[in-house]
């Protein structure tokens, strides 16, 4: 593998652990607001970063590469009702699909195919999670302040299917 895209990968690895803890520190807001709900969702979206890190792992690896992890830290922030938090956490969403189309671009710039098919993975997860977040943000929006049917909701949110997240060209469901 080319060294650069390598480093795109490194940096990924740093990206997914800073947004874990991200999740988690936004699932604490949520309990600290009084949405159960929503404090499972972002607990379910940090197990699902975790998932994450396996598979760009697990991509070196079977590539013959090592990787490494560096010392997170995140601004803890505090929010005072939940459609700020989702705002927020948009925000970071939207961070995520634009490196992964940058990666995507500088692997194919070198023609690393299986590098490209990778990302394209992480493409669809991150804009699937995107218009998730958009349609929570519209549904409490039209909720009349009575957030307590979409916390409901968001309460019954599945775990992550490891397998399929892991296997580093598990096709995206």
């Amino acid at each position: 593998m080319k060294k650069e895209i390598i480093i795109n990968l490194q940096t990924y690895i740093d990206e997914h652990l800073k947004m874990q803890l991200i999740c988690f520190s936004l699932s604490e807001n949520c309990d600290k607001i009084g949405y159960p709900g929503f404090k499972h969702f972002f607990q379910v979206q940090a197990q699902d970063e975790m998932l994450h890190i396996r598979r760009i792992i697990n991509y070196l690896l079977d590539r013959g590469e090592g990787y490494s992890f560096k010392p997170v830290d995140i601004e803890k922030r505090e929010h005072k009702d939940i459609v700020t938090i989702l705002k927020e956490y948009l925000k970071i969403r939207t961070f995520f699909a634009e490196i992964t189309d940058k990666f995507l671009i500088n692997a194919s710039k070198v023609n690393d195919f299986a590098t490209i098919k990778f990302y394209e993975w992480f493409t669809i997860d991150f804009y699937e999670e995107i218009a998730e977040t958009n349609d929570l943000i519209s549904w409490l929006n039209m909720s009349n302040n009575n957030h307590y049917e979409v916390d409901k909701k968001v309460l019954s949110r599945n775990e992550p299917n490891t397998l399929a997240v892991i296997n580093p060209f598990a096709p995206h469901s």
